[in-house]
């Protein structure tokens, strides 16, 4: 009996160290965005890029501030209870991207390894005082142009967008819906580390099931039993789900 304690202590601490996730960043790297969330919701969002050779964590302004632990804690406000517009978060590591996202007590996460397909082009043009060039793609439902310079050797950039042979300064979809430029470099010697064994990991199928039944219907609440405020709360959510009708990814499996 022992030694099946032993055996079952192992397995859960090896499926536990395995979702935490630990890199050293050489680079942190800031994006300005415009993100065109429905047919009248435009919201501008900051977004924090850290990233070495191979691994990278993506995330908005707050997000990285709480996921880093650098939230600002008083008698007054607790900074991790402010949300970002763009909730979910983006790691790479040992070629395996990651993304996640919390809803209350909720966390769910799914987990995606197939690689962009870039076609390069010629055009180039100057951001920042870097030289970029062009590259494109299609994917989500969208054309994709980015522009990136060999300048900075790191596969990476905005959201799952990697794969280019240099950082991406420029992403924006041919709609401009969705675009993000990026505003601030820095060298950085960040120790990030993050524990994903308390999100559960899902097929994307499901996970965009939960991720829609909590944005948009009454699951992410406790239950309500006054039938006037039942639904005087579903408008409300019916009403958001109508400005933010306009996700990133139009089409996920594409």
């Amino acid at each position: 009996m022992k030694k099946i304690y032993i055996i079952l202590a192992t397995i859960i601490c090896i499926a536990t160290c395995a979702q935490k996730v630990s890199f050293k960043s050489t680079i942190k790297v800031i994006y300005d965005s415009k993100l065109q969330l429905g047919e009248k919701y435009r919201h501008t969002q900051k977004f924090v890029l850290l990233s070495n050779s191979q691994d990278s964590y993506f995330g908005a302004a707050q997000n990285y501030l709480n996921d880093t632990g650098q939230y600002k804690q008083t008698a007054a406000i607790d900074t991790r209870i402010i949300s970002d517009y763009f909730q979910e978060r983006v790691i790479k590591t040992n070629n395996k991207t990651s993304v996640f996202i919390k809803f209350s007590d909720a966390k769910l996460r799914y987990e995606e390894s197939e690689p962009l397909k870039w076609v390069l082009y010629g055009d180039t043009k100057i951001i920042n005082g870097v030289k970029c060039q062009m590259a494109a793609t299609n994917k989500y439902g969208r054309r994709w142009i980015a522009y990136f310079s060999k300048e900075y050797p790191f596969s990476t950039g905005p959201y799952k967008f990697t794969g280019l042979p240099g950082l991406i300064f420029d992403l924006y979809d041919t709609r401009d819906d969705y675009h993000f430029t990026v505003t601030k470099i820095e060298k950085d010697s960040e120790e990030f580390t993050f524990n994903l064994s308390n999100y559960k990991l899902m097929s994307k199928k499901n996970y965009l099931k939960s991720k829609y039944n909590m944005e948009f219907t009454l699951a992410a609440f406790p239950p309500i039993d006054d039938e006037g405020f039942r639904k005087e709360t579903q408008n409300i959510l019916d009403k958001m789900k109508i400005m933010k009708n306009n996700p990133l990814e139009l089409k996920p499996f594409e």
